[in-house]
């Protein structure tokens, strides 16, 4: 489906497109060796979707730009901050005026450990796009010196721009904001999070990504980590906001419905490849947690990209 002389992003290890001959899971993507990244470019359209582990903050500085997330459009507005888990399948379909964009990539351990509102990161691990209720709370001065900072040899200086950054975040956090593409989520946990809670919950993030293409297992998660499997179940939840098996089944319908959309690879071919070893239990699934069939997810998605397609010639 896809054509040759598509723009295509820079090779990415932690990164995967829906084009690729063998696509990696959301799962397989954490990591938490990640770095910290920040871009200052213009917005590059793009005709497949991608996905990557980290959470991505853009800010449009000079137009508004609209993205495909899960096959619903997305519109950032020009100078207001937008965030979201990127292990959802997202594609950046029209760059309109823009020609300065902000993207952060944030490790996702690193967003966990900052002190957010809980209710901000329960959104952000169940799918939804926040966006800020008021515009310029960055400029492309700081934009700019972050980039210079993250690149620094200098272990302080690096610091100290994760530091600005997470601040930047706190006071996006507490200035307002609001969910701009909804989903189904669950009661918010509002006690805080220990750092021992979350060295254990990386290290079950990171066994999860590791051995994504075999069953996983609550008492092998936990067996990994040298905790008792009721103890590993609470404190993931109290961090991720999500159950081991939540997390691991919304990240391979992230897998399947990228695969419907951008590929004519059959649906019980998709089943395999994001993980589901019983067609039955994918169906089922698939239909709770998308409110379709695959079948019919595939033929709207598909023809809307079309009329999308369409629209911008």
């Amino acid at each position: 489906m896809m054509e040759n002389n598509i723009p295509r992003l820079p090779h990415d290890p932690h990164m995967c497109r829906s084009y690729e001959k063998k696509t990696r899971s959301p799962l397989a993507l954490y990591s938490e060796y990640q770095r910290m990244a920040v871009e200052l470019r213009a917005p590059l359209a793009m005709t497949y979707s991608h996905w990557h582990g980290q959470v991505e903050v853009n800010v449009p500085f000079d137009g508004d730009v609209e993205y495909l997330i899960n096959d619903e459009v997305v519109r950032i507005k020009q100078g207001y901050i937008t965030l979201f888990w990127a292990c959802t399948p997202h594609q950046l379909t029209n760059p309109g005026h823009c020609k300065q964009m902000a993207i952060f990539n944030l490790p996702m351990h690193l967003f966990l450990s900052w002190p957010l509102d809980r209710e901000l990161i329960n959104h952000v691990t169940h799918g939804m796009v926040i966006k800020s209720l008021s515009t310029q709370q960055l400029s492309v001065f700081e934009v700019q010196r972050w980039q210079r900072e993250l690149d620094s040899d200098n272990e302080q200086v690096r610091q100290l721009a994760v530091d600005e950054i997470a601040l930047m975040l706190k006071r996006f956090s507490l200035s307002g904001w609001q969910t701009v593409l909804v989903n189904k989520t669950s009661r918010t946990l509002k006690n805080s999070i220990s750092r021992h809670s979350q060295f254990y919950v990386s290290q079950m993030l990171e066994f999860i990504a590791t051995h994504c293409d075999k069953i996983l297992t609550v008492n092998a998660i936990a067996e990994h980590v040298k905790l008792n499997a009721n103890y590993a179940m609470g404190i993931f939840q109290q961090v991720m906001q999500l159950t081991m098996k939540q997390y691991i089944t919304a990240m391979r319908i992230n897998h399947v419905r990228a695969l419907l959309s951008d590929t004519d690879k059959t649906i019980l071919d998709i089943a395999t490849i994001a993980g589901f070893r019983s067609s039955s239990r994918f169906y089922s699934t698939f239909n709770k947690y998308v409110g379709m069939p695959p079948q019919q997810y595939r033929k709207l998605s598909q023809e809307r990209r079309h009329h999308s397609s369409w629209a911008e010639e």
